[in-house]
């Protein structure tokens, strides 16, 4: 088993530094390099993400709710997987993806913060592939839950950095590729993460059998230590919380 310099964590998250600059206009959204090494187009890739999300995105058109936040909402392309009753709003870093996610909300450029959003406004917020991106977690979390509804729904996402595969390939593993990945969290520093702050978790999930990252392939790629780490059960965690 190789080591993983990156357990044991200390408090919620453990900080990394980045190696490079990471930029998040036009090229990040086109034609990229995955982990495996395929060539990617992200703009193309609007079912592949509604079907990533299918589960997040059935739960949310459960609600009851009306007010909804897309916070990293990227090319808008989970808000177009909702149903009508929801009023759509996203921030987005980008302005590039911003303006192709205004084909499906109201887009803030900028961040969550600098918006200004009105105390208990939303019904539902999502941070999907976002907190890990973010150098100070605790203050994203604090603003999410001031414009929360009391009751309102946080859906997060984000890579579990003390999964099985990142125990078995340390520096291989794959959630590591991305060099935005900056903070960094275990499946128990996030449950106690949102507990401290004021939500408590309904649900977690472990998306994989579901997604086009279940295949032979990849399964196949776990007996190879020496590889980059592959997409796996448990490499990335859904929580379903609510603000107390």
């Amino acid at each position: 088993m190789s080591e993983n310099k990156f357990y044991p964590f200390k408090g919620y998250y453990l900080e990394r530094n980045r190696d490079v600059e990471v930029e998040y206009e036009s090229n990040y959204w086109s034609e990229v390099k995955d982990p495996d090494g395929k060539i990617r187009q992200r703009g193309q890739e609007r079912e592949r993400k509604l079907n990533d999300l299918k589960q997040e995105l059935s739960y949310l058109n459960n609600l009851d709710g009306r007010i909804f936040l897309d916070i990293g909402c990227g090319l808008g392309f989970a808000m177009s997987g909702l149903d009508p009753q929801w009023v759509c709003h996203g921030v987005e870093y980008s302005k590039y993806a911003g303006s192709k996610a205004a084909e499906w909300g109201d887009i803030h450029i900028g961040t969550v913060e600098s918006a200004c959003y009105r105390d208990n406004y939303f019904d539902a917020i999502m941070l999907y592939d976002v907190i890990e991106h973010v150098e100070r977690p605790e203050d994203l979390i604090v603003e999410i839950r001031r414009i929360l509804k009391p009751g309102g729904k946080l859906i997060l996402g984000t890579p579990n950095f003390d999964s099985a595969c990142a125990r078995r390939y340390g520096e291989k593993y794959r959630m590591l590729h991305d060099q935005g990945h900056i903070s960094l969290f275990s499946s128990y520093t996030m449950h106690k993460f949102l507990y401290d702050f004021g939500f408590e978790i309904e649900n977690v999930e472990y998306p994989y059998f579901d997604t086009d990252f279940f295949s032979m392939e990849q399964f196949n790629k776990l007996f190879d230590t020496t590889t980059i780490s592959p997409a796996f059960y448990g490499n990335i965690m859904t929580f379903y919380a609510y603000k107390k």
